[in-house]
């Protein structure tokens, strides 16, 4: 004897429920198909319109999670497990042996390699729709990567190291530029739809020596403006005394 397919009839029409699942197996199903549905939809998406391209009800989306926003934070959540480790920083600590522009190009090669559509799209659309909380766990979780590409860079300069002298945020915008510059690979690829002319590894390695040569006068201009804040002071006093003794 053939089952009949069960059907149920809500906002969106007539559509195929959802077969049964355990619970884990359910909540992931649905941050799945979330981050599929707010990349494609943004984050003002209803949720009655995700329940239904799963063929679930809207009141068992709820089941699982609070709220809407802890729906998002989920997606971003496995986003950031997927996408997100140490070892960017340990592949790039591995070859501290090659010049910057080799360990740069190299890291950013694998790292944009486990990029897929989805996250990017995700993360375009927190940036439209103002949703800052994953953009700054990014930045959280990038600026470990960032810290040593401008040590590499410091070290290759003949300037002071980390230790020596703090992060400056000449230095932090530096190399933010640099990742936003490889990220904007994959936005022009996912979400800007252009045409690839080059390759990944061309293309990646193409940055790398663009902001790696621009980096050493930059870093030069930044440190050299720094050095001349920090003394400005003592110079102002000298000054001070000389006409005070005038």
């Amino acid at each position: 004897m053939t089952s009949t397919p069960v059907f149920n009839i809500g906002d969106a029409g007539l559509r195929r429920r959802a077969p049964r699942l355990a619970g884990d197996a359910r909540r992931s199903q649905i941050i799945e198909a979330a981050s599929r549905f707010f990349a494609d939809h943004g984050f003002s998406g209803p949720t009655r319109d995700l329940a239904a391209s799963i063929g679930v009800t809207q009141a068992l989306l709820y089941r699982y999670f609070d709220s809407k926003t802890d729906l998002i934070d989920a997606v971003f959540a496995e986003v950031f497990k997927t996408h997100w480790s140490d070892a960017a920083l340990e592949r790039f600590e591995a070859s501290a042996s090659l010049p910057s522009v080799d360990r740069i190009a190299d890291v950013y090669l694998a790292m944009l390699s486990g990029v897929t559509e989805t996250a990017t799209r995700l993360f375009f659309r927190a940036g439209l729709d103002s949703y800052a909380g994953p953009i700054q766990r990014s930045i959280e979780l990038s600026l470990p990567l960032w810290t040593a590409i401008i040590a590499c860079w410091r070290q290759e300069q003949g300037l002071p190291s980390l230790a020596q002298k703090p992060l400056l945020e000449g230095e932090r915008a530096l190399v933010v530029s640099l990742h936003e510059a490889m990220i904007m690979i994959r936005v022009r690829e996912h979400v800007l739809q252009a045409e690839r002319r080059l390759a990944d590894a061309e293309e990646i390695r193409q940055v790398a020596e663009i902001y790696d040569a621009g980096a050493r006068p930059v870093l030069l201009r930044i440190h050299g403006a720094d050095a001349g804040l920090r003394s400005m002071p003592s110079q102002v006093g000298v000054v001070d005394e000389a006409q005070a003794a005038a």
